[in-house]
């Protein structure tokens, strides 16, 4: 994915809810940043949010289809795993 640097803005034009309209212009206010930069930043936010939710449904749909051997050994990696961190933490 380019940089967001390399990335040219686009001009959008979206209805929006007078509620939410009016947090917003409290956010810029209160931070004295343009409603543009504000809407960007909670747009990326919510972007990465959506994504984070993807892969742990990926995650949960991975667990829930595994089988009771495969949970049994994935306990026990974990187990080992906590293990080692632990001797590395404590020396």
């Amino acid at each position: 994915m380019p940089s967001t640097s390399t990335l040219r803005k686009a001009k959008l034009t979206v209805t929006i809810s007078g509620d939410v309209v009016n947090k917003i212009d409290e956010i810029v206010k209160k931070r004295r940043t343009p409603r543009s930069q504000v809407m960007e930043e909670m747009l990326r936010d919510w972007l990465l949010k959506s994504q984070k939710r993807e892969i742990e449904k990926d995650i949960e749909a991975y667990y829930l289809s595994i089988s009771e051997k495969e949970r049994k050994e994935d306990r026990e990696w974990t187990r080992i795993a906590a293990e080692g961190a632990k001797r590395t933490w404590d020396d």
